[in-house]
């Protein structure tokens, strides 16, 4: 097959599209790394309520900035994460109110407590709920447990293990720890599971002592 000789190339190299060579009298691109302006950063975190959070703008493994963070927010010095002791305490806590909150539930539930039935089999409260109760009643137990209250009631639970937390990562901690057991079958078991694990002689009294801080407080919505 003979090519049409009516097609033009439509490139071509000729010293007018040839790249431009350097000038070796030019001045020299900027290689010298600028200083990265983190005051923005600085500003938004504390209007979130955040403070000492100097370990986000400065370099990886710095001591001084890494020890500040720690000595505000008990944080786990590796990766930023909350400490081991500080997320147990928060998670024993909220288990142990929801026990006490789906212990009354199923009491409202209940038609042998209704009607004071003396056969506890009539009792439907004293036997496990049924399979994703926890799930099914998720909107109503979680309003019942976050009063303005439990982040302080928390805070103060951490404070005597020379923990500081602030309130928007205990916030945070509470919502994944719910969002973590909605989905189980069988809600009681779970927890009874979870509080006989995080629940030792060293934090017992403290966790009970924040319950109880808990139960005081006047019931009120979501904050």
């Amino acid at each position: 097959m003979s090519q049409d000789s009516s097609l033009t190339c439509c490139y071509s190299i000729t010293p007018e599209t040839l790249p431009a060579m350097p000038d070796d009298n030019a001045t020299p691109l900027e290689t010298t790394p600028q200083p990265c302006d983190n005051s923005w950063l600085d500003k938004f975190c504390l209007e979130l309520g955040y403070h000492n959070l100097t370990f986000l703008t400065s370099p990886y493994g710095s001591a001084a900035a890494i020890s500040g963070a720690v000595a505000y927010a008990g944080i786990d010095d590796t990766d930023g994460c909350i400490s081991r002791d500080a997320f147990s305490i928060i998670k024993a806590t909220i288990v142990v109110i929801l026990e006490h909150l789906i212990n009354k539930k199923l009491k409202e539930l209940c038609l042998g407590c209704e009607v004071e039935h003396p056969s506890q089999l009539r009792h439907s409260c004293l036997f496990e709920p049924s399979a994703y109760f926890f799930d099914a009643y998720f909107e109503e137990l979680s309003r019942s447990l976050i009063k303005p209250e439990l982040k302080h009631v928390i805070a103060q639970a951490l404070n005597r293990i020379g923990l500081r937390l602030n309130p928007q990562r205990i916030q945070g901690s509470v919502d994944a720890i719910l969002c973590e057991l909605r989905d189980e079958i069988y809600i009681v078991e779970k927890l009874r599971e979870i509080r006989e694990k995080v629940v030792d002689v060293n934090s017992e009294q403290i966790v009970y002592d924040a319950v109880d801080g808990w139960k005081g407080a006047p019931q009120s919505g979501h904050v």
